[in-house]
């Protein structure tokens, strides 16, 4: 058993894990204006908020940045108060980056997509993106507690959540997304596990503020 450091480094040593991109903090100032620009490209009376610079420092994996750079983010807050630009923003400035422009789904196309038949070109583009190294998943907690797919009952956030966990856990890939849920609701709609999980591969970011769609 003397060589089991040796054979533990091999075998941990053997796995990839996905990182960002890092930059020096110097490029702060012109990361920001790159990411207010991808916010006002979604809506263009858009005005930078208390979190834009901790997100800039996010994109640029400062160690400024308030949480972990390792994780995704998971904006929550109530409707219209700007979670979907951030999400779609960072997929823009992430892309831009780190030439990635992570794909985004809703929990309802993701639902209705599960019920397709496997061979639509559809399906394959959702399955493909979920084993991406990056994804989004746009109103977490919508979708419906059960779907039947071919007669089984399947949760697709659940399952979307689990099958991301895991690729998270593996290879470091990350995921983004948006909730009108607070923490105790989402531990109500997905049990503790997911709720541990949830923790694990995200930053929790509040988005505060009125609803700027009225």
């Amino acid at each position: 058993m003397s060589h089991i450091k040796e054979y533990l480094d091999k075998i941990n040593g053997s796995k990839t894990q996905f990182e960002l991109k890092k930059f020096d903090d110097e490029k702060f100032l012109g990361a920001k204006q790159a990411f207010v620009r991808c916010c006002q490209s979604i809506v263009p009376t858009w005005k930078e908020t208390e979190i834009t610079d901790d997100l800039v420092n996010y994109c640029i994996q400062s160690e400024k940045f308030s949480g972990d750079t390792s994780k995704g983010i998971l904006f929550m807050g109530s409707t219209g108060t700007g979670k979907t630009v951030y999400l779609k923003a960072l997929s823009l400035m992430l892309g831009y980056s780190n030439r990635f422009k992570f794909k985004i789904y809703t929990g309802f196309e993701m639902e209705r997509l599960y019920q397709l038949d496997p061979n639509d070109g559809d399906v394959f583009q959702l399955q493909s993106a979920l084993k991406s190294k990056m994804f989004g998943i746009d109103d977490l907690g919508e979708e419906h507690t059960s779907i039947k797919r071919y007669g089984t009952e399947i949760n697709v956030g659940i399952d979307t959540l689990t099958q991301r966990h895991q690729l998270f856990t593996d290879k470091g890939y990350l995921t983004f997304a948006t909730t009108n849920l607070n923490a105790e609701m989402i531990g109500k709609k997905y049990g503790a596990r997911i709720e541990s999980r949830i923790y694990e591969m995200f930053n929790l970011i509040g988005v505060k503020g009125k609803d700027r769609r009225k």
